[in-house]
């Protein structure tokens, strides 16, 4: 029979604390999830599951900060379940993806995932760039224009611009690169 208490910790006392916090993040929990995992009823699972796991376990207890570690949970969680996503779909097309149909051509969970992760790592860093390195880049980037029309709109020289540019990529590729992003 399970006792009263989990590891010096009274049930009561971590049932509040999570009760607390599933009031307080469930909301932002949910559209985590969502983001990550695209289904709003799978993402309503999966942080059902987050905070009844957290209740059966005892690391909750023992955890300085709360919402750091509920947030780590959702999101190894959400990582598991598109692992099985993945795994699913490598079992129903088989095990080279090859004789796929239309539902594999598009990226698995884990990719997009991957994706999305890479894209606010590279948004941090652009927004650290020095702001006339960011204007350079994000118009070379976002609006498509050439050195050229980037020069004659800001008033530089080609040169200035393209040493902008080749900054900013730089710091991106640094920042793949420490985040353990292969390029």
């Amino acid at each position: 029979m399970r006792s009263s208490r989990t590891k010096g910790v009274p049930v009561l006392a971590l049932a509040t604390d999570l009760g607390f916090l599933f009031r307080t993040e469930h909301e932002r929990l949910m559209r985590a999830m969502r983001r990550l995992v695209g289904s709003p009823n799978t993402a309503e699972d999966l942080v059902q599951d987050v905070f009844v796991g957290l209740l059966r376990g005892s690391a909750f207890a023992d955890a300085e900060n709360k919402q750091a570690y509920l947030a780590r949970c959702a999101t190894n969680m959400a990582l598991d379940h598109l692992r099985r996503e993945r795994a699913r779909a490598r079992y129903l097309c088989g095990s080279d993806l090859s004789d796929c149909e239309v539902a594999c051509t598009a990226p698995l969970p884990d990719e997009t995932l991957q994706g999305v992760q890479e894209l606010a790592l590279l948004r941090r860093t652009v927004d650290q760039l020095p702001p006339k390195c960011r204007v350079v880049f994000l118009l070379s980037r976002d609006h498509g224009l050439t050195m050229r029309e980037i020069a004659a709109r800001l008033g530089l020289s080609e040169k200035t611009v393209e040493k902008h540019i080749a900054r900013a990529m730089t710091q991106c590729r640094q920042a793949l690169r420490a985040a353990g992003r292969p390029l």
